[in-house]
């Protein structure tokens, strides 16, 4: 297992936002409803991960389902004033899902944009709906490791490199090693204003494919 971060630029979550946009429009096909930094970063990288991995085994991908899973935070999301002496954790979880042949697919950023902002849409409408079924969400990102599911650690509005102790070289989530490749982590840019830095951790031959195709893909994914 090697571990590496990856700087998605604005200027990237701009291009990707474009291409989206004017495909939808040329295909007359419904837009994501939401087109955020982190859900264009998000989309990127599933769709990235999805390829590397087919790259990596040299096989097709089929119709297995992938499933994309990520935290919000809920303070904003649940209809009602919070006191502003409230100190602790409110956040909701959501899990989409998005077959691997559609996520390789020349509109597959377009299928996972759409998957995770529908996502976010309906935290935003409903927070805590579905609330008892989140433990169990959350175990299909346990598993070996073989599976392609990918959920996201961390928060990019946490700008973890301003803290009272400095300015870190560098910040590393190494929770996310022990999920083989189902986690990884979105950090606030150290030095790119409203970059996301994207940390994981995978096999030496899917991080090659992964970082070949996160360098390249604006040219690779959006040639068509």
């Amino acid at each position: 297992m090697v571990r590496a971060t990856f700087l998605m630029r604005p200027a990237d979550m701009e291009k990707i936002k474009h291409w989206i946009v004017g495909r939808c429009k040329a295909k007359n096909t419904v837009q994501s409803p939401r087109l955020s930094p982190y859900n264009l970063t998000g989309a990127f990288v599933w769709v990235c991960l999805i390829k590397s991995l087919e790259r990596a085994s040299g096989k097709l991908i089929g119709k297995n389902s992938s499933c994309f899973g990520f935290n919000a935070g809920g303070l904003t999301r649940l209809g009602y004033p919070i006191p502003t002496t409230y100190f602790g954790n409110c956040i909701g979880f959501a899990r989409t899902m998005a077959t691997q042949s559609e996520l390789c697919g020349e509109d597959g950023i377009i299928v996972a944009a759409n998957a995770v902002g529908s996502k976010g849409k309906d935290l935003d409408e409903a927070l805590l709906d579905g609330a008892e079924n989140w433990i169990s969400d959350i175990e299909v990102f346990n598993g070996s490791g073989s599976e392609p599911h990918l959920m996201i650690s961390g928060s990019p509005k946490l700008d973890l490199y301003d803290t009272d102790f400095g300015k870190a070289r560098k910040i590393e989530e190494i929770s996310i090693d022990k999920a083989k490749g189902n986690a990884i982590s979105f950090t606030q840019s150290r030095d790119v204003k409203g970059g996301i830095e994207v940390g994981l951790t995978l096999p030496k031959p899917k991080m090659d494919a992964f970082a070949c195709f996160f360098s390249h893909g604006m040219d690779i994914l959006f040639a068509f």
